[in-house]
């Protein structure tokens, strides 16, 4: 599926992919080169959120077809010049944000969208959250407290991480819906529905030839790949090393396919009833 869709010029761009599925590795390849200034989240999100909402309020100006579309049109001109303040002065301006092709889509904005096996990302999201304390939920409580006295806990009992069936099961849910949803976005701009300037790429394919999907997508946004500079350790794969393995570390291990090591068989079995479609979608349409 992976498509260079013909729209007019922008000077803005999205990478846009669910969670822990290597938007922030694809911003830092793409900083790579002097020509663009990708920064962190923006998540605009709730802005996008405000606009349909006063769209559809029955009692407001702006609600009316004709003023509705002033609306949007003043709406993503603010949006765009927001990310182009932030980023600085360069030539492509862009959001790393993990999110939704649909929940920010600005027409005509090109859009490098990445997935990564969703069993690789809950292995990925766990380890985040015993990094970063996030809330959720009492096992994963347990789980921190274990993380806090040895960072390595789970590097020597690995198939203890996704042990609590509700956080595999919810996880698996929310990303099956977001890739599915991504996948009928990018299929609507196939069929020149809607302007969605796009380029998928899979996490496992980066990997395999970073330096060809890299220079790919920088002929996507009409760069020259010769300006850039060379890979360096944050941007190769697996950080420089396939052996690398830090837990408590943001870039921990960055490897495809080791979620095999952390599943047990009744794990895979919660992930793939709750996942199957988003699987099969990303598996079918892989080059």
């Amino acid at each position: 599926m992976r498509k260079l869709f013909r729209s007019r010029q922008s000077d803005v761009f999205f990478i846009r992919g669910y969670a822990k599925s290597g938007t922030n590795w694809l911003c830092n390849l793409m900083n790579l080169h002097p020509q663009i200034g990708c920064t962190g989240e923006f998540h605009l999100r709730p802005l996008f959120e405000s606009v349909r909402a006063i769209q559809s309020a029955p009692w407001g100006i702006l609600s009316r077809e004709k003023q509705s579309g002033f609306l949007e049109v003043a709406f993503y001109r603010m949006v765009k010049q927001l990310i182009r303040d932030v980023c600085g002065n360069k030539r492509w301006c862009g959001d790393r944000t993990p999110c939704t092709l649909r929940s920010t889509f600005v027409p005509g904005v090109r859009q490098l969208y990445i997935t990564r096996d969703g069993r690789d990302a809950v292995v990925s999201w766990a380890y985040h959250t015993l990094n970063y304390n996030f809330n959720a939920g009492p096992r994963m409580q347990e789980n921190l407290q274990r993380f806090k006295t040895d960072p390595n806990y789970f590097e020597q009992r690995k198939q203890e991480l996704l042990a609590c069936e509700t956080v595999v099961r919810e996880f698996a849910s929310q990303w099956n819906a977001a890739i599915v949803d991504d996948f009928q976005m990018m299929q609507s701009a196939d069929r020149a529905e809607i302007d969605l300037p796009y380029y998928w790429i899979r996490y496992e394919d980066l990997q395999t030839d970073t330096l060809k999907y890299r220079n790919e997508i920088y002929q996507f946004l009409g760069l020259s790949v010769a300006k850039a500079s060379p890979l360096n350790a944050l941007t190769e794969p697996g950080f420089g090393s396939p052996d690398t393995n830090r837990p408590n570390d943001f870039y921990r291990r960055g490897r495809a396919g080791t979620w095999q090591e952390y599943f047990t068989a009744e794990q895979l079995a919660w992930f793939n009833d709750e996942a199957s479609e988003a699987l099969r979608l990303v598996s079918a349409n892989a080059s």
